[in-house]
């Protein structure tokens, strides 16, 4: 038997066959694009219900388990979004290579400045938020279209109510800040084969379009890489006939290892969780500046762990298309990645309206944005058009509903007052991202986060709460890297205690290059930008009292153990470890630090920690891997 082509199936008039779906020549949808001055603009998805309110993003398990209807539409509409012919301008080929690889210009959006061998995508620049609404925006409405036809396939009985569906219809996010309560990784991300009920009802199976992208046909110039000597290299992803995830060789006949997905997941969820928690309820933020860099680098980890980011370092290890960040956007499941992401961000503006976009400088230069300049909420995010001269802008995506869609929790219409918005996406975010801290330390926690520890909570409610600080100047690091910290024992047989990992992740040759100081050890600019990020300490020193190598979170005790336990080593994006004496005293700075935290008895309160914090450089002078 051989798999159905996932558009086949909508056909009642069909036969099963059971083959992996061939892209055909052209299977562009009958909806035409707004365009002008032979233009597409990016518009979003336009239609609205009979209130004038825009469509709701859904997670994808609630998609799949409560909107059938438009989960079906949304599998058969991908299929065909991706059959589409790669020559064209708003099929996913060419809209994944917007991100990235093949660095091409995308509808004549250059600028002065441009950098020929880097995507649009501005990473590790405070633009990274704004710039990802209409490229999702992008996406979305393209998919829409091919979602619109599939329903137009139905059964003239059952026609209506696809359609309903398919206006309804707005890309899934997959929320992966959940830790434990969110469950593993769905099956349908890993399954080569989906069983859907066609349009018609009959059961049968499809080739799953969210577990991989087939390229018709694989185009190995799009997939080079610049090596150390700034010339064009071919690399293993010039080879992969389909993206892939934890590639078992670097030639064509690569095997995807999805188990190792699934694993690193599942090792990793409870820490995604609990810097989630945290970083919504940093301490008087002044702009959105520092919760992007918060976000994006745990966004980073995310891109590994689907692509092929592994505890160990990378040497001799394959990475998938979701780890270098321009070969990305081909991965079928970065658009659900970054809806979330998006969502996250949407969530933080509902609870701080009032916040925007401080200027700021842009570090690296891409496709649109020169080295070591100022960006604000004005400057345009090309190549998206809003109209035939002009982009959209951080301003005009301030608003979700600007592009056509909001998200469950951002329904602001459903409230009588902005406060009483404000309050319920705030219990909302306290009541979905419980730290596994706050369980141990009220006694309420079970599975990953059981253990009690309230003992530790004083009378008032508080806590010490510590922090490992980092900092790095960007133009003396590699352009993707990751500082992993641990908790080691006196002998090399002992346990290690994973801490978490400070990833930065930018368009780059993760395995061609390998770091170089820059020789002078100088910044290029006084606007090139310092790398700034956190990675929390406290639940790993409850995981430590819990096992009974350490009393308590006084600064008495937790000191001389980390003086003593704690290290870190720096890892390059293709795996290569880091010599601490290859980097200026400039470079990388380490800094644990500790302050107050209140837990209020109100759980849909989220935890309150103290802007003042304590300092102890005694803790990480002289360490780091040598």
């Amino acid at each position: 038997m051989r798999l159905l082509t996932c558009v086949a199936v909508a056909l009642a008039s069909f036969a099963l066959m059971l083959v992996e779906a061939r892209p055909s020549n052209r299977t562009e949808p009958d909806c035409p694009d707004e365009v002008a001055g032979g233009k597409v603009l990016t518009t979003g998805v336009t239609w609205k219900d009979d209130r004038g309110y825009v469509a709701v993003r859904h997670e994808v398990r609630d998609l799949k388990e409560n909107f059938p209807d438009q989960w079906v539409l949304y599998i058969l509409g991908l299929c065909s979004f991706q059959q589409m012919d790669q020559t064209d301008v708003v099929s996913y080929y060419s809209i994944a290579g917007i991100h990235g690889a093949p660095y091409k210009v995308w509808q004549g959006a250059d600028s002065p400045n441009p950098n020929p061998n880097q995507g649009y995508c501005p990473h590790n620049n405070d633009l990274f938020f704004g710039w990802h609404r209409p490229y999702l925006a992008l996406y979305e409405q393209e998919l829409h279209k091919h979602v619109q036809k599939v329903a137009r396939q139905a059964p003239e009985e059952s026609r209506s109510r696809y359609a309903a569906a398919a206006n309804a219809f707005r890309i899934p996010y997959w929320d992966w800040g959940l830790g434990q309560k969110g469950g593993p990784i769905p099956d349908f991300f890993v399954s080569p084969t989906l069983q859907i009920t066609g349009l018609d009802g009959v059961v049968r199976a499809v080739a799953n379009p969210l577990h991989r992208y087939a390229f018709h046909p694989l185009i190995p110039d799009d997939f080079r890489q610049l090596n150390e000597n700034e010339s064009w290299t071919f690399t293993q992803f010039s080879q992969y006939n389909h993206t892939i995830r934890y590639p078992t060789t670097r030639t064509p006949d690569a095997v995807p290892q999805d188990d190792k997905f699934v694993a690193h997941f599942l090792k990793s969820r409870r820490t995604w969780m609990d810097h989630l928690s945290k970083a919504f309820a940093a301490p008087s933020p002044k702009s959105m500046n520092v919760f992007r860099k918060t976000l994006e680098n745990m966004h980073g980890w995310m891109h590994g762990s689907i692509g092929g980011f592994e505890d160990e370092p990378l040497n001799n290890k394959n990475p998938g298309h979701m780890w270098p960040v321009q070969f990305s956007a081909y991965e079928p499941l970065f658009m659900l990645h970054h809806a979330n992401v998006d969502r996250i961000f949407a969530l933080w503006q509902a609870i701080h309206p009032s916040l925007w976009l401080d200027p700021s400088s842009t570090g690296q230069q891409n496709k649109f944005l020169a080295a070591n300049t100022l960006v604000d909420a004005t400057t345009p995010l090309l190549p998206f058009y809003k109209t035939s001269s002009t982009f959209w802008t951080t301003n005009d995506v301030r608003n979700t509903t600007a592009l056509g869609y909001a998200y469950p929790e951002t329904q602001s219409w459903n409230y009588a007052s902005a406060d009483d918005y404000g309050a319920a996406v705030n219990a909302t975010i306290a009541r979905l991202y419980v730290s596994s801290a706050r369980d141990r330390l009220e006694g309420t926690g079970s599975g990953e986060t059981a253990g009690d520890a309230t003992r530790l909570l004083s009378g008032e409610g508080t806590f010490t709460d510590w922090t490992i600080n980092v900092e790095a100047a960007q133009g003396e690091m590699p352009p993707t890297f990751r500082v992993q910290f641990a908790l080691v024992g006196e002998f090399s047989s002992d346990k290690v205690t994973d801490v978490g990992v400070w990833n930065i992740l930018m368009p780059s040759d993760h395995h061609a290059r390998t770091h170089t100081k820059r020789p002078t050890g100088k910044r290029a600019s006084s606007l090139e930008p310092t790398l700034k990020g956190w990675v929390s300490l406290t639940e790993s020193l409850l995981d430590v009292i819990l096992e009974g190598g350490l009393d308590t979170l006084d600064a008495a005790d937790v000191v001389p153990y980390l003086k003593e336990k704690l290290t870190w080593k720096v890892y390059a994006g293709d795996g290569s470890l880091i010599s601490r004496t290859s980097l200026s005293l400039a470079s990388l700075s380490v800094e644990v630090v500790s302050s107050e935290a209140y837990i209020p008895s109100n759980p849909e309160r989220a935890i309150v920690y103290s802007a003042e914090v304590t300092k102890y450089p005694e803790v990480t002078e002289g360490k780091g891997e040598v």
